[in-house]
């Protein structure tokens, strides 16, 4: 095909370099946004971190300032000599609380731990805290310094505490006990959650060491949780210093860290990507479906214009390739291309007709379709055509596919197979045949079909001597083999009784002997009759059914039903040794590959015939998929029906069970008083 004119590559060109500017532009633009409002929610974190690390030092100085004052007051009842437990500490601490809801109890506590005075109205005296850590970091501390423990529960009702302690020095310098202030941490909580602003996620208040204090928003299964905590520097007296970290994971973002004033405890304030992204995702989904249907509306131009521009050319092109394309195929073709007008006169012989038919295509053109057909003359003769009632053709409306004979130059006639259709071109009617000689092909049908014949005619007959060959030997052990045996039996139950008043060993050897033979006698019976069942022929072939399945049943535990509703039926031996044998392949098939519970066994006779249905409820198999090498018995059972000229049908599904149904006509079954 030429190359695309120069208009139609600018074109293509031009639509490329405005597409990927909308990409590029929009990916662009994109980014930046996004960037800034990463950028901005860092910025709202640091500044929301530095508002609430300030309230929260305010409140702490507060504290550590309160609890100054209640051991300045200690000090100066120390010296008047007034004991911890006077009501006079209980009303300081009360009075030092005031004003303070953040703070829930105050409390002295004594040297040996003892709780002696509280804040409380209802202070717990007496209580025993030298085993808590608040109690043992004050005592321990240099100088006095504020201590702050881990957060806790509180003994007496359970709620939430940071405990802040300090040591209570005597005058002397020894450890007089220690001053607790238990704050409520559900008031950190309510204030953190009061002051969240933007995007902000999680704010959070930890020790040094990374005790989870205070988590907005709540929860209670990260309370006194260990968490990880940069490294943070105390700037004493300035601003608190402020440490931006980055996350990654499905909860990436920035967290930014802030000591809490001279106190251990660190803020931490978290801004996830995804929450502060959520403007900008709304917005990128504005601009990327804008950028999308601009992009789109720009190639449906693009792809319009170059498509009315290729449209013309290509319908030239194509109008003189499809001549060259279809001369070429019909001259290629290996069959005979024949195409005829209206009225069946050939406008088209290609070489692989010159060659069949033995005509040149000067010689064919113009000569009536049914001179090299002639079983399609007259029309009605087309496949699919009818000739209506002025004279006219009906022709056919679908490609038909049939078979006819042709007529060679030298006058012989030739199968062929004919495909005809039909097409209109430029208002006008014409018929196209496609033929294949199939000359060989008939006569290697009729090769393989006389092939096939003989090798079942063979098969029947094999069968027949097999059959006849049995019954020879069973006879032969029956009448002559039996009759010995059950001689040899008697003769030794002879002995045996004129050997009694002898020697016991001697008599004992006899009774073996005897037992042998009944033995023996018995292995030539079953042999017999697996090889020919007497019954068969001496009963017929109900009662030897009726004594295969009772056989059967009792050798492999199957439950046998049977419907046995032939017994005026009397069939040629050849048949009914047949329908026998087809039982009993159907009967092992199912003994070695259904893994049946119960069979049923169904014998009757219908206006076609004699019909034998087995049917079990055992494991059935996919009749689509047999493995190869498997199915050899069935074969056999079909071998058998056609030889008799019946039928068979096999049914059967995996867990649905396995069911042969056979069909031998009449002529197969004559039922008694027909006279033939």
């Amino acid at each position: 095909m030429p190359n695309p004119a120069p208009s139609s590559r600018f074109i293509v060109l031009l639509s490329v370099i405005a597409v990927a500017t909308i990409v590029v532009t929009t990916a662009v633009l994109l980014f930046q946004l996004r960037v800034r409002e990463l950028r901005d929610a860092e910025g709202e974190t640091v500044a929301l971190s530095g508002i609430i690390s300030e309230q929260t030092t305010r409140t702490l100085q507060s504290v550590d300032l309160a609890m100054s004052v209640a051991l300045d007051r200690i000090a100066d009842a120390e010296r008047r000599g007034t004991s911890l437990w006077d009501t006079t500490i209980h009303a300081m601490l009360q009075s030092s609380v005031a004003g303070m809801p953040y703070v829930r109890s105050m409390a002295v506590v004594g040297a040996d731990g003892t709780v002696y005075s509280s804040a409380r109205s209802d202070p717990a005296l007496h209580l025993q805290v030298a085993d808590r850590e608040y109690f043992k970091g004050a005592r321990d501390s240099p100088n006095g310094a504020l201590f702050i423990g881990a957060p806790i529960y509180s003994r007496t009702d359970g709620t939430r505490t940071l405990p802040c302690s300090r040591a209570i020095r005597k005058r002397n310098g020894d450890f007089g006990g220690v001053i607790v202030v238990a704050l409520d941490l559900h008031y950190f909580e309510s204030l953190y959650g009061s002051i969240k602003l933007g995007t902000v996620g999680m704010i959070a208040l930890s020790t040094l060491d990374g005790a989870l204090i205070v988590r907005q928003p709540y929860d209670d299964a990260a309370f006194a949780r260990k968490i990880a905590l940069p490294s943070i520097p105390v700037n004493e007296g300035r601003p608190a210093s402020l440490v931006t970290v980055r996350t990654g994971g499905e909860d990436s973002g920035v967290v930014t860290y802030g000591r809490i004033g001279r106190f251990p405890l660190i803020l931490s304030v978290g801004n996830r990507d995804h929450d502060a992204l959520g403007d900008w995702r709304e917005f990128a989904r504005i601009i990327t479906a804008d950028a999308s249907l601009w992009t789109c509306l720009l190639l449906v131009v693009t792809l319009l214009l170059w498509l009315e521009q290729k449209r013309e050319a290509k319908a030239v092109r194509a109008a003189q390739e499809s001549g060259e394309r279809l001369r070429a195929v019909v001259d290629a073709g290996m069959d005979a291309i024949i195409t005829a007008d209206e009225a069946q006169r050939i406008v088209l012989f290609n070489p692989a007709a010159e060659s069949m038919f033995g005509y040149s295509a000067d010689k064919a053109v113009g000569t009536p379709l049914g001179f090299l057909l002639p079983e399609l003359h007259p029309v009605v003769g087309m496949p699919g055509a009818q000739v209506l009632p002025d004279g006219e053709l009906q022709p056919p409306t679908e490609n038909t596919v049939s078979e006819t004979s042709g007529c060679r130059a030298d006058g012989r006639t030739f199968p062929v197979e004919m495909t005809m259709t039909r097409v209109s071109v430029g208002g006008q009617t014409l018929f196209t045949a496609i033929l294949r000689d199939i000359s060989l092909r008939r006569r290697s049908e009729d090769q393989l079909r006389q092939s096939h014949q003989q090798l079942r005619d063979l098969a029947t007959s094999l069968q027949t001597v097999r059959e006849e060959e049995r019954t020879s030997i069973a006879r032969e052990l029956h009448d002559e083999l039996g009759q010995q045996l059950m001689r040899l039996n008697m003769d030794l139950s002879w002995l045996g009784t004129k050997l009694k008043s002898l020697s016991p060993p001697l008599h004992d050897k006899v009774r073996d002997m005897k037992h042998l033979a009944e033995s023996t006698v018995d292995t030539v019976r079953r042999v017999t009759t697996q090889l020919r069942p007497l019954l068969l022929d001496d009963l017929g072939l109900v009662d030897a059914i009726r004594w295969q399945l009772d056989d059967f049943a009792q050798r492999s535990g199957i439950v046998i039903k049977s419907d046995l509703a032939v017994d005026d039926l009397v069939l040629d031996a050849h048949v009914a040794t047949n329908v026998f044998r087809i039982l009993q392949e159907s009967l092992t098939n199912v003994a070695r590959h259904a893994g049946a519970s119960e069979v049923m066994v169904s014998l009757t006779r219908t206006e076609q015939g004699l019909v034998l249905d087995v049917r079990d409820d055992g494991y059935g198999a996919d009749l689509n998929h047999v493995p190869p090498g498997s199915g050899y018995g069935l074969v056999g059972i079909r071998e058998r029906v056609l030889a008799l000229g019946g039928r068979t049908e096999i049914s059967s599904a995996p867990g649905h069970g396995f069911t042969i149904h056979v069909e031998i006509p009449l002529d197969a079954a004559k039922p008694q008083g027909d006279g033939k």
